[in-house]
């Protein structure tokens, strides 16, 4: 079977993107004929000429490749924000024009469990979800905010999953604790509650490392105010992958991320979580289905800088149980998590798609063009 699935660059130097994770395993460990059509801008790309023109000939070009490759079944992986609403919008419907079924996957985005603000925007998502075949959604909280909002929908249900295999864990048994951050550096990943949060803990003499890796607009302003605050006890270490990741994962004692909104299912926390670090996370989308508080993590209201800073404070004064929370953070990502299953289960669904191929042509060729 061929698969066209859709994410931003897969190399991790140019997008720090849990998609973009997400897809590299899934072509690496299925069974599938895989075909990437990259869709999304990279971390430093500049919104230039060059950047629109390659846009308005996205669609000719997804279209030549559907074609060209004889695709059986498109994925778009899609965030529900308002450019990727409007692009993948327009590949959608241009799969369906093209006689392919589509499966579209939502990987957070604002609008995945907050109202829409634009009537027209809500418009157009709809037409998209109603064009897919099949909608895949990590949780069972975002397939009840989904089939809510549009009905006769047919929702199917896969949180993500990482390669459990590569992660490797260490002792830690040093007197300071590492503290974490991995990703995009964007106000949406709670980079004000982070700031604040060491402020506090600052303050009270609290004794930790603080270091960051990844890319994003707000990169320097970041580094800028964590410098301040930390002063050598502060290290960004610029975009990292593979085996230096999972390394420094290893070596740290707590991930943090206390996301506004925005979120799925964070593939860097339960890497986190495989490499047995405690997370601290906010309680948005998709989290509560992995993390229970006090258990295997923590969680936090987003936008609750004193809530990040009181369940730090908890771990750094080694009031937690720092043992058992590490062993029920690898268990629940070896039991519910891994890769393997989860692309066993997603090509099942890919079959199931691809046998109602025929009738879904049939369908659109009785009805006409498609409207949208």
């Amino acid at each position: 079977m061929k698969v066209l699935i859709t994410a931003p660059s897969l190399d991790e130097n140019e997008n720090v993107s849990g998609i973009s994770t997400l897809v590299r395993e899934i072509i690496k460990h299925g069974k599938a004929e895989f075909y990437h059509f990259q869709a999304g801008r990279k971390d430093d790309e500049k919104t230039d000429v060059n950047w629109v023109f390659r846009q308005i000939f996205l669609v000719p070009r997804f279209w030549r490749q559907i074609r060209r490759e004889k695709i059986d079944v498109v994925h778009i992986n899609t965030a529900l924000v308002p450019f990727s609403i409007l692009r993948d919008a327009a590949l959608t419907a241009t799969a369906r024009l093209a006689g392919r079924p589509v499966l579209l996957h939502p990987n957070g985005g604002r609008f995945l469990m907050e109202e829409f603000e634009s009537r027209p925007l809500a418009w157009i998502a709809e037409k998209m979800f109603r064009l897919a075949s099949k909608i895949l959604v990590l949780s069972e909280q975002e397939k009840q905010n989904i089939t809510q909002r549009w009905q006769n929908l047919d929702v199917r249900i896969l949180p993500n999953a990482i390669a459990i295999d590569q992660a490797f864990v260490s002792k830690r048994d040093r007197s300071e604790r590492v503290i974490i951050f991995l990703g995009r550096f964007h106000e949406s990943k709670g980079l004000h509650e982070i700031i604040e949060a060491c402020r506090i803990l600052k303050n009270e003499n609290f004794h930790f490392r603080f270091d960051c890796y990844g890319a994003g607009a707000l990169k320097d302003f970041f580094i800028s105010e964590m410098t301040k605050i930390l002063a050598e006890k502060f290290y960004y270490g610029g975009v990292i992958s593979g085996t230096e990741k999972w390394k420094r994962l290893a070596e740290s004692d707590i991930f943090l991320l206390p996301s506004r909104y925005g979120e799925g299912l964070p593939l860097a926390m339960l890497e986190a979580m495989a490499a047995q670090c405690v997370v601290v996370v906010a309680d948005v989308a998709s989290v509560r289905a992995v993390i229970e508080d006090g258990k295997n993590g923590f969680m936090v209201e987003p936008y609750n800088s004193s809530q990040v800073a009181e369940k730090l404070k908890l771990l750094l004064s080694n009031k937690a149980d720092w043992e058992n929370l590490r062993q029920n953070a690898r268990a629940t990502i070896e039991e519910k998590f891994a890769i393997n299953d989860y692309v066993r289960k997603l090509e099942s669904l890919y079959v199931e798609i691809n046998k109602n191929r025929n009738a879904s042509v049939q369908n659109r060729n009785s009805n006409g063009n498609i409207e949208f």
